[in-house]
């Protein structure tokens, strides 16, 4: 149970640019799993909007687990690489987030800047996890690439496993 007495929430979030082919990967994939079952606490949205706007759905959700979802070339991996790790939360300059906040009023969304100015106010909880798919086409369009298509499943188990509720302990306590 969390401070305020209801049960702990994983957000599940994916974070996309519409019309954008791969890059719209975290808008789409969350789509394609909401119907499916989860279990009790998870949360599945799209958070493809502004950085400050995600802080303060944060805040407003007060998640003990954030599990986001996106594509983002990083242009060390071939395209459809999936890529996980746990997310550092050393807050970035101000510098850094002032520019990022600039660009979100002019419409900027993405992954990183999502991660720039949430880290800096220190929104996300302890365990937040990111799972990035290298796109291979980032133009104008609809449908991923074959190397992204084929990364949907494998998405789906590692987001399963971070969201797995925690065994029970076994044997009795005294």
């Amino acid at each position: 149970m969390s401070a305020s007495g209801t049960a702990p929430v994983t957000l599940v979030g994916g974070i996309g640019l519409p019309w954008l082919r791969d890059l719209d990967f975290g808008t789409q994939w969350i789509r394609r799993v909401e119907r499916l079952a989860w279990p009790a606490g998870v949360v599945l949205e799209d958070l493809s909007y502004a950085g400050h706007r995600v802080l303060h759905r944060l805040q407003e959700l007060d998640p003990a687990k954030v599990v986001l979802v996106s594509s983002f070339p990083r242009g060390s991996d071939p395209p459809g690489t999936v890529r996980r790790y746990q997310l550092d939360l050393t807050p970035p300059d101000g510098a850094e987030v002032h520019e990022r906040l600039t660009e979100a009023v002019g419409g900027v969304i993405d992954l990183d800047h999502t991660l720039a100015i949430v880290r800096y106010w220190n929104g996300f909880p302890a365990d937040t996890v990111v799972i990035e798919v290298e796109p291979g086409d980032e133009a104008f369009g609809l449908g991923f690439t074959d190397e992204v298509e084929l990364a949907v499943e494998t998405v789906l188990e590692l987001v399963r496993r971070e969201v797995a509720p925690a065994p029970a302990p076994t044997g009795a306590v005294s």
